[in-house]
C-alpha cells in the first residue's frame, strides 16, 4: 500500500514538473512571436518581457502580447495570400 501511495506521489511530482515545462515551452514560443512583431527588441525590452512571464507573471498583460502576436500573424497570412492570389 505504501509503495502505491509513493508511486502515485512521483508520478503526479514527475506530471506537474512536466506541466511547468511545457508551460515554459508555450511562454518562450510567444516571447519569439512578439519580438518578431517588434522587428527586435532593446535589452529593456527583453528584461521587461521577463518580468512579465517570469518575476512578476501577469496574465492581462500575457493576453495583451498574445493577441497582439495573433493579430501581426493573421495580418501576415493575409497579405500572403493576397499576393499568391495576384499570381
Amino acid at each position: 500500500m505504501v509503495a502505491v501511495s509513493v508511486l502515485c506521489f512521483v508520478s503526479l511530482v514527475g506530471i506537474f514538473f512536466l506541466w511547468q515545462s511545457k508551460q515554459q515551452y508555450k511562454d518562450d514560443a510567444l516571447k519569439f512571436r512578439i519580438i518578431r512583431v517588434w522587428r527586435g527588441c532593446s535589452p529593456k525590452e527583453i528584461l521587461w518581457l521577463n518580468d512579465v512571464f517570469d518575476i512578476h507573471r501577469n496574465e492581462k498583460t500575457i493576453k495583451l502580447i498574445k493577441e497582439k502576436a495573433d493579430g501581426y500573424d493573421m495580418d501576415l497570412k493575409q497579405k500572403a495570400d493576397s499576393l499568391m492570389q495576384k499570381k
